[in-house]
């Protein structure tokens, strides 16, 4: 039996040369694939999908919170830009949380929604902090 590509891949390119925040960042990837599969299966994976938002977004906050840190660290000049980026991203999840269960999206949409945001946001906005992060990049190991 074949196995079944993920919905969303990490390509090396994503890569912002830091390995924590790589690492936060393929981990997000990975929660993404999770709720696309509990879209497809449905019924049961419903279930299972709505725990993986909560799990996600919290993550998500996590992750935010040690990008903000190392922004704050090496005066980065989008800092503000960014952080609102990331506001933005955490209202739009409860956003669309509520209308998942008011039954006024499907599931798909958020995972669509999810898989687009990330991609665009390593891979654009993320990308731009990439030179400041390199060189403090070995002092970047803890989140928080």
């Amino acid at each position: 039996m074949l196995e079944k590509s993920p919905f969303v891949y990490w390509d090396d390119s994503f890569s912002v040369g830091v390995p924590l925040i790589d690492e936060q960042h393929k981990e997000l990837v990975r929660m993404t694939n999770v709720l696309f599969e509990g879209c497809e299966r449905g019924g049961t994976g419903l279930v299972s999908f709505m725990q993986t938002i909560q799990s996600a977004t919290n993550y998500a906050k996590i992750h935010f919170a040690t990008e903000e840190k190392y922004m704050v660290l090496v005066s980065y000049p989008d800092y503000e830009p960014h952080k609102r980026e990331h506001e933005s991203f955490v209202a739009e999840v409860l956003r669309q949380v509520r209308l998942f269960e008011q039954n006024k999206t499907q599931p798909m949409d958020f995972a669509l929604f999810l898989k687009n945001w990330l991609l665009n946001h390593i891979a654009v906005s993320d990308k731009k902090f990439s030179p400041f992060f390199i060189p403090i990049a070995d002092q970047i190991v803890v989140a928080g």
